[in-house]
């Protein structure tokens, strides 16, 4: 499986979670894309930086050859599933109480208010 293939299968993988399977409408939320703008620039930065100084090689056969900067644009595909898929799990845990018992230590006013049985 070349790069290109692996990361335009991660997409469809992340995509069909996000929207058939766990149902979290991730994608279709402005507040996602804000986040995932400001990982991209740093995704970028690393991107060039690694990619120009010889750290990380492609075949040449395994990519489009499309690039931004120095990087293979399957970096930036991959990149977008790994976060993409790390939120949509995030969403999904925490809707179901992965973390439904309160840690030790004292917690803010205002979590306390919210967590108080209504009656």
């Amino acid at each position: 499986m070349t790069h290109t293939e692996a990361s335009l299968l991660g997409i469809a993988v992340t995509v069909v979670l996000d929207l058939w399977v766990l149902r979290t409408r991730l994608l279709g939320r402005r507040a996602f894309w804000v986040s995932y703008s400001i990982i991209l620039f740093f995704q970028l930065l690393t991107n060039e930086w690694l990619t120009s100084r010889g750290v990380f090689r492609y075949d040449e056969d395994a990519i489009l050859g499309w690039r931004i900067g120095h990087a293979p644009i399957e970096d930036f595909w991959f990149g977008f599933s790994l976060v993409a898929q790390s939120m949509i799990w995030w969403v999904w845990w925490g809707r179901r109480g992965v973390q439904a018992e309160e840690p030790p230590g004292p917690r803010p006013a205002i979590a306390r208010a919210l967590r108080r049985p209504r009656r």
